[in-house]
Parts: structure tokens; C-alpha cells; sequence
């Protein structure tokens, strides 16, 4: 059979069979598999509290989570918050912080956060002066199911990310320019009033403060143990280099405590910084002498030392002072435990319970202040444990230096300001284990960031040389003179390659090896030996 037959019965044995008929299902009675719909979480704003830091200061980050997705999110939202010296997250950025803010957010929801954290005490790798970023990622550990996980950080600033420029805090020095008490002469239990200047000696500006006043007999100088407060003066917020001046009513205490009695004659002193804001080295003494921070006082009446010694006296005491025996950071949050006894026959009204850190030897000369405990009181025979959180500061006083590593202890001093009558002092006092100190390190540094030295008055910085503007003509002169400079001095440079170039220095061992090629390898070798 020819093929066109072939084909033709072919064709007609398919059609003999009739059409092709394709079943479909219809979609109403088919159970259709549909993706839910996943939240996109986001950050909808980013900022700080303040824009100018100093490494080690605490601020404010503050901003929104937004849920852009078409799912709800569920649970709280975990984030975490970094300091970078670039928009973008890497290797070299620290992390400040992480918590867990309140989630629940349906499609578009938004949720605000206001975090506290901290810079680190020592410069972020890849620091040179320039600004650093603040950047926060949401769900680090991307444990909430997402429809967009890239977008959870390095969305841009003003949305996760934002600009901090650091400035490093030039100190304050707060001192006494002038001092005077009227009356001069008094009685115990009396009013008197202070009249004081005090002048800020730096180049910093000093923040509001309290000045202690305190009485000291005239046979001892003050800061020899004797003191006792009778009162504060506020100090106001003091700018770089000014003077204010501060008046107050003191009211002398009914009687003299137990040092005191019998004198009549006493040094008034009035001591800046009562609370160690501006200057944490303890102890604070007068420095500018008679006239200026210290002047005399005569007060009269209140009991004798005899009449003192026979009435019932508190004893205050400390023991079981307990710090960290893992080391501690510069900058970190540590706490320590202790417990003040009254071993005296009489109660204790209120006073204070300071902490200070000292060196390994315990000596309390050049010690740094680390925090105060107010106790309302505490009976005879009774006891009172205290947990108190401190905070090793960021950085030393200028002029105190450290190594990395160091040794010291945590001293407890109760009631140094004599607001109770004792009959002992000696057991005022008591000292920690040793503590490890250590550098965080964030850089690599080896020893303890030092605030810059304040100027002070009469050493002025040098304002430089003042230049009148040029004018758009003369700028424009200037420019082309330099701009002929510059090609007179390249043409000059390049005379020499004008018609040929300066063969290259080769050694004549790199010349053979190029021209002897046939020749064995010791060729090059003996030639290099023969002349190098």
C-alpha cells in the first residue's frame, strides 16, 4: 500500500474511535491548599536620648516595631541593640543590649520600646573619631516565623539606625573662692548663716551640686577624723571658668558630739562636691585655705566631754563586708553585701553608709567613691544587712592611672559625717576580699580610660590666629597662582622623562637570566655570587 494510503486509513481508524474528551474536576468540591499569611516585622523608627555621648554613658534608645506583613505575630518580640562604626551590622559591631518588648501585632500593628543601655567604656573596634551608629535588629535569633527575615536590620537611618557623635566630657573643678559666717561667735543650737563663692576652675561645665559644711576644733586640721557636718549649701550649675555665689542658713546642732565638746574655737569648712558628681577621689579636703574654703567660728555652751562621757552612746560597727570574686569590669554594675551592727547601749538616729574602692593595701588616701546607703536608724543590739548595687566607674580622675588588671577592695565607712555620738570610731570601718578589676577592652586597650585634665584659670587655651576672609576675585587669583605653581613643579619633576624613560633598575644576576635562557640554572646562581 502506497504511504499516502497508509496515511489516509490512519486517519480514519483514529476518527473511528471518536473525539477526545478531557474530564476536569470541578474546583467547588476540591479542598485547595492555601499558604497563611506570615507577619513582617520591621523597624518603623530609631533614636537616642542624646546625640552627643562619651564612651560609657548611659542614654535612652527609643523607637516602633511595625508588623508590615499579612499575618499576625504572636508572643513578644525579642530585639537587641548594637554600637557600630558603620549603618550596617558586621564583625566589629558590640552589642549594648537585648530584651523582649510586647508583640501581638496584627497586620500593620505598631509597637514602642525605650531601652536603657549603656556605651562601652572603651572605643568600639574601627573607631577614629568619627560618628557611630546605634542599630537595632529585631529577632536576632529569627525565632518568629517571618515572610521577610532580611529586613529585620540595615533597613536605614531614622527606621533602625541612627547617629551618635562621640565627645569626650572634659571635667569640672569646683572650688572655693571666698567664705564667711555671720555671726562669728555663737552658741550651740543657734542659726548662722554662710556666705560662700565658689568658682569652676575648668574647662568643663559643672552640673548642680551640694557643698558639705562641716566643724572642726581649731587644735586639729580638718580631714584628720574630727569632723562633723552640720549642714549643705546648694550649689548651682556652674559653666567653664564662671563663679557663682551661694548663701544659706545653717542651724548648729543642740550639742556637740563627743570629739567636739569642750572646744569653743572651730575651723567651718566648706567641702565642694558632697555627693562626688564632679570629683569621684575620696576623700574631699579643703584645698584653697583660710578665707577661701575655711574660715573660724567660736560657738559656745553644750555639754562637756565629761557630761557627754557619762550619758549612754551608740556603737556603731561593720562586718562581713562581701564582694564579687569574679573580676570585675570598668564600668560595670557589681553588688556587695555587708551588715552594721550597733554594739552601743543607745539607738542610732539616721546616717549614711558609704562605699568607696581602694587599692589592695586598703589605705583610704586617693580612694574613688562608689556609692551611699541612708539607714533610718537602727536600735541597740539590733543589726542591718545591706545589699548595695555600685557601679565601678568608666573611667579614673585625671591624673590617677591603672593598669588592665588590678587588686582592690571595697571599703565600708559608717557615718562619717558624725551624725551619731559613738563611743568608738575605730570600728567604722571595714574592708572586702580582693577584687579583680579589669579593662572591658572593646579595643584591645591595656589600661583604664583617664579623663583629660581640666585647664584652669589663668592657663587659657591658645584661641589661634584670626584671618580675614578672601574675597571671590582674590580667591580666584590665588587659585590659578597655585594651580601654576603646581604644573611649573610637575613639569620640573617630569623633565627627565621627557625624551626617554629611566631604565629600570634591574641587578645584572635578573639581565644573564633573561639573555642566557639556553643555559643551566647555576649560571644564574653563580653570576648572583659572584657579584652580589
Amino acid at each position: 500500500m502506497l504511504s499516502n494510503n497508509r496515511r489516509a486509513a490512519a486517519r480514519r481508524r483514529a476518527w473511528g474511535r471518536g473525539p477526545i474528551i478531557l474530564r476536569f474536576e470541578p474546583l467547588e468540591g476540591r479542598q485547595l491548599l492555601a499558604a497563611n499569611a506570615l507577619p513582617d516585622l520591621v523597624g518603623a523608627a530609631m533614636d537616642t536620648s542624646a546625640h552627643t555621648l562619651d564612651w560609657g554613658d548611659q542614654f535612652h534608645a527609643t523607637g516602633a516595631i511595625k508588623n508590615q506583613g499579612a499575618g499576625a505575630q504572636t508572643g513578644q518580640i525579642p530585639m537587641a541593640i548594637y554600637a557600630s562604626t558603620t549603618p550596617v551590622l558586621g564583625p566589629g559591631s558590640v552589642l549594648l543590649g537585648t530584651t523582649n518588648i510586647p508583640g501581638d501585632l496584627g497586620p500593620g500593628a505598631v509597637t514602642n520600646f525605650d531601652q536603657l543601655v549603656s556605651l562601652p567604656p572603651t572605643a568600639i573596634p574601627g573607631f577614629s573619631g568619627q560618628p557611630i551608629y546605634i542599630t537595632l535588629r529585631i529577632d536576632p535569633q529569627n525565632s518568629i516565623p517571618e515572610s521577610n527575615d532580611n529586613n529585620n536590620f540595615a533597613v536605614g537611618q531614622g527606621f533602625d539606625t541612627t547617629k551618635v557623635t562621640i565627645a569626650q566630657r572634659v571635667p569640672s573643678s569646683l572650688i572655693g573662692t571666698s567664705l564667711g559666717v555671720y555671726p562669728d561667735q555663737t552658741g550651740w543650737g543657734k542659726p548662722v548663716t554662710v556666705t560662700a563663692q565658689v568658682r569652676n576652675n575648668s574647662a568643663g561645665d559643672a552640673p548642680a551640686t551640694r557643698a558639705q559644711v562641716i566643724l572642726t576644733p581649731t587644735t586639729v586640721n580638718p580631714g584628720n577624723g574630727s569632723d562633723m557636718t552640720v549642714g549643705y549649701l546648694d550649689v548651682p550649675a556652674i559653666p567653664a571658668y564662671q563663679t557663682v555665689n551661694v548663701v544659706g542658713t545653717i542651724t548648729l546642732p543642740a550639742a556637740p558630739v563627743t570629739p567636739l565638746a569642750g572646744n569653743t574655737q572651730f575651723y567651718l569648712t566648706v567641702l565642694q562636691d558632697a555627693d562626688f558628681v564632679t570629683n569621684p577621689l575620696y576623700p574631699h579636703v579643703p584645698t584653697q585655705g583660710l578665707g577661701y574654703d575655711v574660715t573660724k567660728i567660736g560657738i559656745t555652751g553644750g555639754a562637756t566631754a565629761a557630761e557627754l562621757a557619762q550619758l549612754p552612746k551608740a556603737d556603731l560597727a561593720a562586718s562581713g563586708v562581701v564582694a564579687p570574686s569574679q573580676p570585675i569590669a570598668w564600668g560595670q554594675n557589681f553588688q556587695v553585701t555587708t551588715t552594721v551592727q550597733n554594739l552601743g547601749r543607745a539607738d542610732a538616729g539616721q546616717f549614711h553608709v558609704k562605699f568607696v574602692l581602694t587599692g589592695a593595701n586598703g589605705s583610704l588616701d586617693h580612694a574613688i567613691y562608689l556609692g551611699d546607703a541612708t539607714i533610718d536608724g537602727l536600735k541597740a543590739g539590733y543589726n542591718q544587712q545591706i545589699i548595695q548595687t555600685l557601679n565601678l566607674p568608666n573611667r579614673l580622675p585625671s591624673g590617677l592611672t591603672l593598669n588592665s588588671v588590678g587588686i582592690g577592695k571595697i571599703a565600708v565607712l559608717i557615718d562619717q559625717d558624725y551624725a551619731v555620738d559613738e563611743a568608738l570610731k575605730s570600728n567604722n570601718l571595714s574592708l572586702s576580699n580582693p577584687v579583680t578589676l579589669r579593662v572591658l577592652g572593646t579595643d584591645g586597650r591595656s589600661t583604664v580610660p583617664t579623663s583629660p585634665t581640666g585647664t584652669s584659670l589663668g592657663q587659657p587655651q591658645t584661641a589661634g590666629t584670626l584671618t580675614k576672609p578672601l574675597t571671590k576675585a582674590q580667591a580666584r587669583i590665588q587659585a590659578r597662582a597655585q594651580a601654576r605653581a603646581q604644573a611649573r613643579a610637575q613639569a620640573r619633576a617630569e623633565g627627565k622623562l621627557h625624551r626617554r624613560p629611566v631604565p629600570q633598575n634591574n641587578s645584572l644576576a635578573d639581565k644573564i637570566e633573561h639573555k642566557l635562557k639556553v643555559f643551566p640554572s647555576k649560571v644564574k646562581n653563580f653570576v648572583k655570587d659572584l657579584f652580589d
